[in-house]
């Protein structure tokens, strides 16, 4: 293989790398902020409220249910 190929796929290789790092730089940011966005999305709709307030409820019971009987279990 002459060196001129070799030098330009060398040469397209490096600027291929170069690429897929910078779209790896540009993606990372966007993920970190996902939750972020999904929280400021839905913070004020209030459908999504009275869910989380009905599975807190529901989770309230279940804790009660639990310490009932784990109180019946140490007797």
């Amino acid at each position: 293989m002459p060196r001129l190929d070799l030098a330009k796929r060398v040469a397209t290789l490096e600027s291929q790398v170069t690429e897929l790092q910078e779209q790896v730089r540009s993606d990372r940011p966007q993920r970190r902020k996902d939750w972020r966005r999904a929280v400021e999305k839905y913070a004020g709709d209030a459908d999504l409220q009275s869910v989380f307030a009905d599975a807190m409820k529901l989770r309230e019971a279940d804790r009660k249910r639990a310490r009932k009987s784990a109180r019946a279990r140490s007797r």
